[in-house]
């Protein structure tokens, strides 16, 4: 009797060292998580794997709330999945596949994504490809000031019809407004080579020059020429005491004006050679 009870604790002692993993999908049913504390179904990151399998998931930790969820719809080649809130969607720039880099793939005509030069707003309603054959080097992506989505590169690189590829490009243009840079290394889009610049709040700062001076008002600044140092033109004056600002100037057929005081006004005739 007490070797059959060591037995049974021998096995017992086996069976639990040597436990197996429960495998959810076939040795479980009606599995309800409900109450757990947590649950974290889907990979998490700020760069979509280089490589993924179809029907993986994958949270971008980093991505526009409401936008985070992609899913490989093919093999290696990862999709926004969803991430419009119905009034516009945002600009962003994805690694679709190691030669394929996707451009607003959510700017739709319901959904358009919306640009703004001053009072000037550009509606981009298609999305664009950007697909790298040859060269190592970084790629400037950005809306240009006519409303064009453009990539700005130094490599070997084709746009589908909504995006312009622009070659010799090496920064961003001072009159663009930048949505990404993204690296390439021999031929092939670098895994974690994007960079993000788009801002939901900007300023621009203009500051009135040598011979400038600037007001604001509404929001609207006015650049105008500094008097002081810059002097305007007048009108031709009837007479040498006709009013006028020290340093206005003025001509007429037959002589060139100067104001050298307050309405007072000297002239020297005008004569060819």
């Amino acid at each position: 009797m007490n070797l059959q009870k060591a037995f049974i604790v021998l096995l017992l002692g086996s069976a639990a060292f040597g436990q197996t993993k429960v495998d959810l999908r076939t040795q479980s049913k009606s599995v309800d998580f409900t109450a757990a504390a947590a649950t974290l179904p889907v990979k998490t990151g700020t760069s979509l794997p280089a490589s993924c399998q179809r029907a993986e998931l994958f949270f971008k930790l980093d991505a526009v709330p409401g936008a985070n969820l992609y899913g490989c719809a093919s093999t290696n080649t990862w999709t926004r999945e969803g991430g419009s809130d119905g009034a516009s969607s945002v600009l962003e720039v994805i690694r679709n596949n190691p030669t394929t880099l996707s451009i607003g793939s959510f700017c739709s005509t319901g959904t358009p994504c919306n640009v703004r030069f001053g009072n000037t707003v550009y509606s981009i309603q298609n999305g664009a490809t950007a697909t790298v054959s040859a060269g190592s080097a970084t790629a400037f992506i950005f809306i240009s000031s006519a409303g064009v989505l453009t990539v700005g590169h130094t490599l070997t690189l084709t746009c589908s019809a909504a995006c312009l590829s622009s070659s010799g490009v090496s920064g961003f243009p001072v009159d663009s407004i930048p949505l990404f840079t993204w690296s390439a290394t021999g031929g092939t889009w670098d895994a974690t080579g994007g960079v993000d610049f788009r801002a939901f709040l900007s300023s621009k700062i203009t500051r009135a020059g040598l011979g400038l001076i600037g007001a604001e008002a509404a929001g609207i600044t006015t650049l105008s020429v500094d008097p002081t140092m810059l002097p305007l033109r007048a009108a031709a004056p009837a007479s040498a005491t006709s009013a006028c600002t020290a340093g206005r100037w003025a001509f007429d057929s037959s002589f060139f004006y100067v104001c050298i005081a307050a309405n007072t006004w000297v002239r020297a005739g005008m004569a060819s050679w």
